[in-house]
């Protein structure tokens, strides 16, 4: 059952110290530690070039998750993807709807945008976001996309 009074709304500077938390919380569960700044997160998400956008989801002015979206060019198409490249639900508010109005609001930017796909990716290893995920009727799985490669170009 979906949380009473939740609001899903475009992310404000205000917002980053509570976003950088829930950035340290997902990369921890991923076994990740997030280096990142509140002055980078600044330029990503406020800054001249376009770099991402946040959404936050709060209820009663409480911020209970949140959805990072970077856009990526598609040369073949000569469009814009958007990806939801973060995904956060705090533990309590896990299961209530948070996330699909995340997503749902996700999908509303882009077509505003006019991004022509929304992609969301989810570690190999995350059961139960793999499960969400194939739950939603909104999502369709992406199949034979092939394995991906990286480079390292120095320090982190």
């Amino acid at each position: 059952m979906p949380l009473p009074d939740l609001t899903v709304r475009c992310a404000k500077p205000s917002d980053l110290p509570d976003i950088l938390s829930m950035i340290k919380a997902l990369s921890a569960f991923h076994g990740d530690t997030a280096s990142v700044t509140l002055s980078a997160l600044q330029e990503i998400f406020f800054g001249p070039a376009d770099q991402g956008h946040a959404l936050i989801a709060c209820q009663h002015g409480t911020p209970l998750g949140y959805a990072g979206l970077t856009p990526t060019t598609v040369l073949h198409e000569g469009k814009i993807r958007l990806d939801i490249h973060h995904l956060y639900v705090s533990e309590p508010a896990r299961s209530q709807g948070v996330g699909t109005a995340l997503i749902a609001a996700a999908k509303r930017h882009a077509i505003a945008s006019g991004a022509t796909r929304l992609t969301i990716g989810t570690d190999p290893g995350n059961a139960t976001a793999i499960a969400a995920y194939r739950a939603m009727p909104a999502l369709s799985e992406i199949t034979g996309a092939g394995p991906r490669f990286a480079i390292n170009l120095g320090a982190p």
